[in-house]
């Protein structure tokens, strides 16, 4: 897999590094009013597994842990209640974009959501699909600045609000066949 802009797949080594960047996550969060991850939510577990199933990546920005990305193909059960554009898969989905508190503003999550199309396209995925949090008004300014389509809302247990759902259709590539 190409990797690249400070980008790569995290190490079970860093586990701790990253659980310390969700933590100071979460209490910007909850300090701003909102309840999208708490101390449930990603827990330790949750983040050795994507490591292990190598979904979990890392932007680094001075030999640190800038930011965090999860890429699969794990649509949440609520999505099929959504009308997509995009019908024909497969499709990538983000999970867990995260930037440290202390470099927000830097263009990370640009960055991370930029190698997330780059790898869709490599590996011929149709779109790209994910949710954020209705609270989480820098992803909602963001993902539509980049081209995402705001595609519905879906709701989660123990959330007080729900989660637009968005969507990237990826202009397919042209096969060897259609050159001819």
């Amino acid at each position: 897999m190409q990797e690249g802009n400070g980008i790569r797949k995290a190490r079970q080594d860093e586990i701790e590094e990253i659980m310390e960047l969700i933590s100071k996550c979460v209490q910007v969060m909850q300090a701003a009013g909102s309840d999208q991850w708490d101390e449930s939510y990603p827990n330790k577990e949750i983040i050795e597994l994507d490591i292990a199933q190598g979904t979990l990546y890392v932007c680094e920005e001075d030999q640190a842990i800038a930011g965090i990305l999860v890429l699969d193909e794990n649509a949440s059960e609520e999505y099929k209640k959504i009308e997509w554009k995009q019908n024909q898969g497969p499709h990538l989905i983000m999970h867990r974009l995260a930037v440290h508190p202390h470099i927000q503003g830097k263009g990370i999550a640009t960055r991370l959501i930029a190698f997330a199309e780059d790898y869709a396209a490599r590996n011929g995925y149709t779109s790209i699909r994910l949710d954020t949090y209705a609270k989480n008004t820098r992803a909602l300014e963001i993902y539509p600045r980049l081209g995402y389509d705001h595609r519905g809302e879906v709701g989660f247990p123990n959330r007080t609000a729900n989660f637009p759902v968005f969507e990237k259709v990826l202009k397919p590539e042209r096969s060897p066949e259609s050159l001819t």
